[in-house]
């Protein structure tokens, strides 16, 4: 394997904004209203695909590229419907499991490590596209070896 590719979903590859909210926290900082989310759920195949998504598909047909989604959504059923139909199935999926409440950066940068492991992995050029700062920082502070892609959005809370 030359490359590892990988790509966050909402805000980087996706457009989920007709769905998504934020709220102000006490301190004044905002987050996602995840209550609002989850009650649209069911909205996911109105989802549109980013610009960047035109590069997550040519990395897809591109055997020497392994191609990893690394979102902190559940992936339910018009999520996979979504990512099977418009999208396209990557080689693998990081995602949370219902009633999983760790923060994003840690879901996913232990999603990511046990590919660090893996002989296959050892030599490829590796990049993170992700609209989260946070996250992003955390994923290559961990994995020096990533090179990190921010993806300003409107969604990266």
């Amino acid at each position: 394997m030359k490359r590892v590719q990988v790509y966050d979903m909402d805000g980087t590859i996706v457009d989920s904004l007709h769905r998504y909210r934020t709220i102000r926290n006490p301190d004044g900082t905002e987050r996602i209203d995840l209550e609002y989310w989850r009650a649209n759920e069911y909205r996911a195949m109105d989802d549109k695909l980013l610009p960047l998504a035109e590069q997550y598909k040519a990395d897809l047909a591109d055997p020497d590229c392994y191609v990893i989604i690394a979102t902190a959504r559940v992936i339910n059923r018009p999520d996979a419907r979504f990512i099977e139909q418009v999208l396209g199935l990557p080689d693998f999926i990081i995602s949370r499991k219902p009633n999983d409440s760790q923060s994003g950066k840690t879901l996913k940068c232990n999603g990511l490590a046990r590919f660090f492991n893996l002989p296959q992995f050892q030599k490829a050029e590796w990049a993170f596209y992700e609209d989260n700062l946070d996250y992003l920082g955390a994923v290559c502070q961990r994995f020096p070896k990533i090179k990190p892609v921010f993806c300003a959005s409107q969604q990266g809370h």
